[in-house]
């Protein structure tokens, strides 16, 4: 199971360099970074009205590009570069050092020994569902049904950190959410307060 190479546009490539370029002392780095350094991939928000619906991910909206970056010293940090409101504007927004960082770069070697993957080739993108409190690695196939998630600890709501969820699992799981979300959010009344013997 390949990853499918997508490449960041330019103006997001080069924020990055700029940024790891500063991480060390002396020259700046000239040389592009090769895909298997960074792996550039999309950073997608869902809207929880789409999954209640049953919309899915249709909806997902790119946010941003994720660079992974490693330095000298085997120190791992994720870095986000949001896309502006105008489509060709960038903004280096965060860098995410430490555990997850390395989690990320170690689970994507891990994806080409799970069987299920192996038929088919998977665009690499990271999706949150800040409601649910949902992120998770996000493995595009050519047809939505056929995506596969790999949430990323911690983990809420019934999913599991590290384990493979096929589309239709992952939507169930997250519809169901997505409706306790909101039916708990909803404003009781008296009367609700008076039958529970509040």
């Amino acid at each position: 199971m390949p990853i499918k190479e997508v490449f960041a546009p330019g103006q997001s490539a080069e924020l990055f360099k700029n940024w790891s370029s500063k991480q060390k002392k002396g020259r700046p780095r000239k040389r592009p970074h090769a895909y298997e350094e960074s792996i550039p991939h999309k950073v997608f928000h869902a809207g929880l009205n789409d999954i209640i619906s049953g919309k899915g991910l249709e909806n997902a909206q790119l946010v941003a590009w994720r660079h992974l970056h490693a330095d000298a010293k085997g120190n791992h940090a994720l870095v986000e570069i949001k896309i502006g409101e105008k489509e060709d504007e960038h903004v280096l927004q965060e860098a995410h050092f430490g555990p997850m960082a390395l989690e990320h770069k170690l689970l994507l070697s891990k994806l080409k020994e799970l069987e299920k993957l192996k038929n088919e080739d998977f665009e690499l993108a990271y999706l949150r569902i800040f409601a649910l409190r949902i992120n998770t690695i996000w493995l595009r196939a050519d047809q939505r049904e056929n995506d596969f998630f790999i949430p990323i600890a911690p983990c809420f709501n019934g999913f599991v950190a590290g384990e493979l969820y096929s589309s239709p699992d992952f939507l169930k799981l997250a519809q169901g959410a997505a409706q306790r979300f909101y039916q708990n959010s909803q404003p009781r009344s008296l009367e609700d307060d008076d039958l529970k013997g509040g």
